[in-house]
């Protein structure tokens, strides 16, 4: 099983990035789990029936602790082979969102979830803020490579270096830096800067994502990029 996760600040692009890769994973042939951790619970919306998302935390508000079954909170994706599971959070202004993060993993492991029946597993993960609840995929060791989302924006980088960070003091854990994404924005001289943010702090930076009108296309159309234009993609 490869187990990963997609890091980065809010609006950067990590969940488009993380259900693209699921969708290209299940059309592959692998049995993919993608595992939102965003209150905003945007992850899966665009990859199954939008009147079917369903979150942790709405679950657990509407049904409580007992209540909650593992039908309820696994979600089947359009693609053959991809499932999705929603942590959401609490009404703005209310609760925590980290808490909610950890209480969501706490119940995925009562419910015996997600076990062995996935070939790949991709959390999708809010990097504004790098607290336990946030960083609980890496810490308590369910994600063992972590890819960070970035650009060459002042605040997307702060974030990423925050990332970083949070990835070595949990190492122990087995995890490791996989790499850097660069979602560009067309910030001058923005692969430079890119190129030195990635010597800085030792990550490989991969290749990166073009500014690309397909991406909004698809945003607007609730599908992956792969989906909406697969020709694009290829070229």
């Amino acid at each position: 099983m490869r187990t990963f996760a997609i890091y980065g600040k809010g609006g950067i692009g990590k969940s488009t990035v993380a259900s693209t890769l699921a969708v290209l994973f299940a059309q592959h042939g692998s049995r993919v789990l993608l595992v939102g951790c965003d209150p905003k619970h945007d992850s899966s919306y665009k990859v199954v029936e939008r009147s079917k998302v369903r979150t942790v935390m709405g679950l657990l508000q509407q049904k409580g602790d007992d209540g909650v079954t593992r039908e309820d909170v696994l979600m089947k994706g359009r693609v053959p082979g991809l499932t999705c599971i929603e942590t959401g959070g609490p009404e703005p202004g209310v609760g925590c969102a980290g808490r909610g993060i950890t209480r969501m993993f706490e119940l995925l492991a009562e419910l015996g979830l997600p076990g062995d029946g996935y070939d790949v597993i991709i959390y999708d993960v809010l990097g504004d803020v790098v607290c336990g609840g946030f960083a609980a995929p890496i810490r308590a060791g369910y994600a063992k490579e972590v890819y960070v989302v970035l650009s060459g924006e002042v605040m997307a980088l702060y974030a990423a270096n925050n990332i970083c960070r949070a990835v070595q003091n949990h190492k122990r854990t087995g995890v490791r830096l996989g790499g850097l994404i660069a979602n560009l924005r067309g910030v001058p001289n923005e692969e430079r800067v890119l190129e030195r943010f990635s010597r800085a702090v030792n990550v490989p930076l991969l290749p990166s994502i073009p500014r690309d009108p397909a991406i909004l296309d698809a945003e607007t159309a609730l599908q992956t990029v792969v989906e909406y234009a697969p020709v694009a993609v290829s070229s």
